[in-house]
């Protein structure tokens, strides 16, 4: 055991640096690196010096057996770090080059190949030390690394990924936008992926248009929107301190656009258009406004925004990243029918749900900015820019636009003036 000790000391060290070289990366897939540099590294060293230890008969030579488990147990450690610092690395990050749903998974395998041999070279100077000695030495390396990582590397492979790591392109038909049938008309608002312009566009990505340029002071974070009459119950309840609540009749009201800008280390929401539109979305449970209308994108999950119309399906995405629907019991309608609007309050019964996400080693995108809209679609902004629709129905997904902060509206009964050009502060808490 004396023998492991400086390898049982410097483990723990080890595990604290992808907090502070990785703060960006998923919380899921941190915890799994750390499970892996702990645990997995021990365990896939030992099973390899076993195979090593099989192969050439080292059981009875007590310092060969003792080098070989050493050896394993270094390499796995090494190359578990080294390699998680390589997958942050622009050098993956141009391997991959701009990977969206649509070729996600030729870039997955191109990496999986990549991370294999560079796996293998990390840990071939380690093999040659637990093999020193041996006759025919290098060819006796080689031979024994890609045979024993062949084996390594698929527990790995199944730890990491599973059966759904990226299932939202593997179980969803990845298809154009323009498949998808619209039941109503809907404008699409979004911020332009250099964060300097918002557009517009239809569900389909098309007749897109710059309408405002964001020439004011922070980092934009999303768009938002809100029915006027919302905003006006918001302040009120503020004002006496007693938040009543907001029925569903207050979606089919005129609805302002803002941005919401994060400034000086604060969020603050800037108008950027009145009226925009006769109806935006909401946060609704059991038939009334939820709130969080001005959530940053980080907090902005759990049930999508929707305009009271869904029918089948509900959606929603959690912290963890996932991409949830569920079925709606039949004889039951989500917050949609005349029930709920008359103060039917029962919360509608689901089947169980799906869960869809893409969490690999690789690339992890969380479900962000959700909006229900009719037909049972889902549109959601995906990872940092891909702003997709989801039928969950007919399990299609497909990119309508690269860009963040996405709102979907009714469009306007008139064309839509000209951005406030004085920007104002919204003090709506």
């Amino acid at each position: 055991m004396k023998y492991f000790r400086p390898t049982l000391l410097i483990t723990p060290i080890i595990t604290l640096l992808p907090t502070i070289a990785h703060a960006n990366m998923g919380p899921v897939i941190l915890l799994e690196f750390r499970i892996h540099l702990v645990f997995l590294t021990w365990i896939i060293g030992l099973g390899e010096g076993l195979l090593l230890c099989a192969f050439f008969r080292a059981w009875k030579i007590h310092p060969w057996r003792k080098r070989i488990f050493i050896s394993m147990i270094a390499g796995n450690i090494t190359s578990a770090l080294l390699g998680m610092l390589f997958i942050k690395s622009r050098y993956a990050a141009q391997i991959m080059g701009d990977v969206t749903i649509e070729n996600l998974i030729p870039a997955f395998w191109t990496m999986v190949y990549v991370t294999f041999v560079l796996t293998m070279i990390i840990e071939f100077p380690f093999f040659l030390t637990a093999l020193y000695g041996r006759k025919w030495l290098i060819p006796k390396t080689v031979a024994a690394t890609i045979f024993v990582h062949c084996i390594s590397y698929s527990l790995l492979f199944f730890f990491y990924l599973g059966e759904d790591s990226m299932n939202m392109v593997t179980e969803l038909e990845v298809v154009p936008a323009s498949t998808f049938e619209m039941k109503e008309d809907y404008n699409l608002y979004y911020i332009s992926p250099d964060g300097k312009n918002v557009l517009r566009s239809d569900l389909a990505g098309k007749e897109t248009e710059v309408i405002a340029t964001l020439d004011m002071d922070g980092i934009p974070d999303r768009l938002c929107a809100c029915p006027r009459k919302v905003i006006e119950e918001i302040k009120e309840g503020a004002e006496k301190g007693h938040q009543k609540p907001i029925p569903l009749s207050y979606l089919q009201n005129e609805s302002d656009l803002y941005v919401l800008m994060y400034v000086n280390g604060a969020y603050k929401t800037n108008i950027l258009f009145e009226n925009f539109s006769p109806s935006s979305a909401l946060k609704i449970w059991d038939g009334e406004y939820e709130g969080w209308w001005d959530a940053p994108t980080e907090d902005d999950y759990w049930r999508f925004r929707s305009f009271g119309d869904a029918e089948r399906w509900e959606f929603s995405s959690i912290f963890w990243a996932q991409l949830l629907v569920f079925r709606v019991g039949q004889g039951h309608q989500p917050y949609t029918s005349e029930k709920r609007q008359s103060g039917f309050t029962k919360e509608s019964e689901r089947s169980t749900g799906t869960s869809y996400w893409v969490h690999t080693p690789f690339v992890q995108w969380p479900v962000r900015n959700g909006t229900h809209i009719a037909g049972d679609y889902g549109v959601f902004l995906l990872g940092k820019d891909q702003i997709c629709i989801m039928d969950p129905e007919k399990k299609r997904i497909a990119l309508i636009a690269r860009g963040f902060g996405p709102v979907v509206a009714k469009p306007p009964l008139e064309e839509i003036p000209e951005a406030i050009n004085e920007q104002t502060v919204n003090e709506v808490p």
